[in-house]
């Protein structure tokens, strides 16, 4: 498992087709004491191995003498599937509420021998991003990029997706993200199928079903190889995941969702 794993989830964005005022929503969806976890599936032949899981948290903390939000996300193989491919990773986002918008982001990750640390800041009067990053292949840098309208930084473009209405989303109609990615701006999309009710957790769950975009990289191949099921709630919560990998498939489950005030 690759960071990218964890970029199943956070594939999911926002409306491109939107107007620069329109891009950066209200939000409605999530608020401050949010907990949703996933479970980790990964196929080896025809046995199917519990290989590692992924949480996300949402807090408001005091930045610069206003509240702002921070968003966490930590993903880990289980230490017994390490001698396979040992995964640590940690994100943490700060943005701003209203509307929710990207101020800071960092990356810490250990992905097999490989290891990366990106940090970015996003200056919205310059329209310029300020990075630094680091990792096994790459001596630490520096980088100022352009900063395209309506850009999100991996964390914060998911909270910001929950707030789209999905009813006016038509079958087959591409909702197009742009997010930077390895100190690069990568302009994806999602492909909406249409509604389905899905068991999760041994529950009928009612989803909008879409076909994601994937970059293609050493773990996943390139092309519309992942299905995402989101459920028709307000909160709008990525329930069930599967993607095909280069070496077999990985699904996501939900496993646990905490929607409560700190």
């Amino acid at each position: 498992m690759k960071y990218k794993l964890l970029y199943l989830i956070l594939h999911l964005f926002y409306l491109n087709n939107f107007s620069f005022s329109q891009c950066y929503f209200f939000n409605t969806a999530f608020r401050s004491g949010e907990i949703i976890e996933y479970n980790i599936k990964y196929n080896l032949g025809f046995i199917w191995l519990d290989a590692g899981y992924v949480t996300f948290a949402v807090d408001s903390i005091l930045w610069n003498n206003e509240y702002v939000y921070k968003f966490t996300s930590i993903g880990s193989s289980y230490e017994k599937y390490d001698w396979i491919y040992k995964v640590r990773e940690s994100y943490q986002a700060l943005a701003y509420p209203s509307p929710l918008k990207s101020i800071s982001y960092k990356r810490n990750s250990i992905e097999g021998d490989y290891f990366a640390i990106e940090e970015y800041f996003f200056d919205y009067t310059q329209k310029k991003t300020y990075s630094t990053t680091f990792n096994s292949k790459k001596n630490k840098t520096t980088d100022t990029l352009n900063f395209p309208e309506c850009g999100y930084d991996l964390l914060t473009a998911i909270y910001a997706f929950r707030n789209i209405n999905f009813e006016n989303v038509k079958p087959n109609e591409k909702i197009y993200i742009n997010v930077i990615i390895d100190n690069k701006w990568e302009k994806q999309y999602l492909r909406m199928i249409g509604k389905e009710t899905i068991m999760v957790n041994n529950k009928p769950i009612a989803t909008y079903h879409l076909k994601a975009n994937m970059i293609e990289g050493t773990i996943f191949k390139g092309g519309e190889n992942t299905d995402i099921w989101i459920s028709q709630t307000k909160a709008h919560i990525p329930v069930y995941i599967e993607a095909e990998i280069l070496v077999g498939t990985v699904k996501l489950f939900l496993t646990k969702y905490i929607n409560k005030q700190n």
